[in-house]
């Protein structure tokens, strides 16, 4: 479906909203749905919709923007993109190398959704391999109780000598880290037109716009740092509007994750003054 076509869905009173009061019922209804199978733009947005509580708001945006970018990540399972590398301690920590032999050693310090991940996208330098998180000598374990979007697993990577499926080159990890906020902020305003429901007003209408606007931005390669502020602004407007046209102390961890829906605004605006 594309992205007008769930928003008519939507409008209709046709979508499903179920509830995913952990990692696991989310995972469940994210394949159930064949969000995996579903154009990276549908993906975010549907996803945002049916979240009821904003780590998986994340989970939507980042599994789209994953499968948008990496186009070889298999459908089903969800995949993480593992850049981080522990510069605390460095000596048990050893940075991701490949040998000689092309096998994967090292470790990276942040996982997402770790405890239902099935593909790694793993940087190494200036490339990135896919590699299968089930297969033998990859070791993930997970934090206990992380702040920021705590609902969702976080986890650590150790890793000794891991064949990888495919390698991807600077390029593409570049492509992904500019362009995965986009999904992210499409999956949020899928997120705030889900909890108003049947709110027929200025707001709804507002974020409607909102989320045709981002679907575009997200199907657009070379889009204008101007354009995507504009955008980012409308969102974080629009947040404040929604604070107070709905009782935000009902909706799961709304107090400590609600920043998601902002993360990305200070490097766009930054970008945008350039």
């Amino acid at each position: 479906m594309s992205a007008i076509s769930i928003l008519e869905t939507f409008l209709n009173g046709d979508l499903p909203f179920p509830v995913a009061a952990d990692e696991g019922a989310f995972c469940k209804i994210w394949h159930d749905q064949g969000l995996g199978e579903a154009p990276a733009v549908s993906s975010a947005l549907r996803g945002g919709l049916i979240a009821d509580r904003l780590p998986w708001v994340f989970v939507a945006g980042y599994q789209a923007a994953i499968r948008h970018f990496f186009p070889d990540v298999p459908a089903s399972g969800w995949a993480a993109y593992a850049a981080t590398e522990d510069k605390a301690d460095p000596v048990a920590h050893p940075p991701a190398t490949l040998s000689a032999d092309g096998k994967l050693h090292g470790c990276k310090s942040w996982v997402a959704q770790s405890r239902h991940v099935d593909h790694l996208l793993v940087t190494v330098g200036e490339q990135c391999v896919l590699i299968d998180a089930k297969q033998s000598g990859v070791q993930l374990s997970h934090r206990e109780s992380p702040g920021f979007l705590g609902a969702m697993s976080q986890g650590f990577a150790r890793f000794d000598a891991v064949t990888p499926e495919r390698t991807y080159d600077q390029e593409r990890m570049r492509e992904f880290g500019r362009r995965e906020p986009r999904y992210v902020m499409l999956a949020g305003v899928g997120y705030l037109l889900g909890q108003l429901k049947d709110a027929a007003d200025a707001l709804q209408r507002g974020l409607i716009g909102l989320a045709r606007g981002l679907a575009a931005v997200c199907e657009t390669a070379d889009v204008a740092h101007k354009t995507l502020a504009s955008l980012d602004r409308g969102l974080q407007s629009a947040i404040d509007r929604f604070q107070v046209a709905v009782d935000c102390t009902a909706l799961p961890q709304w107090d400590s994750d609600r920043r998601l829906l902002s993360m990305y605004s200070a490097r766009i605006r930054e970008r945008a003054t350039r």
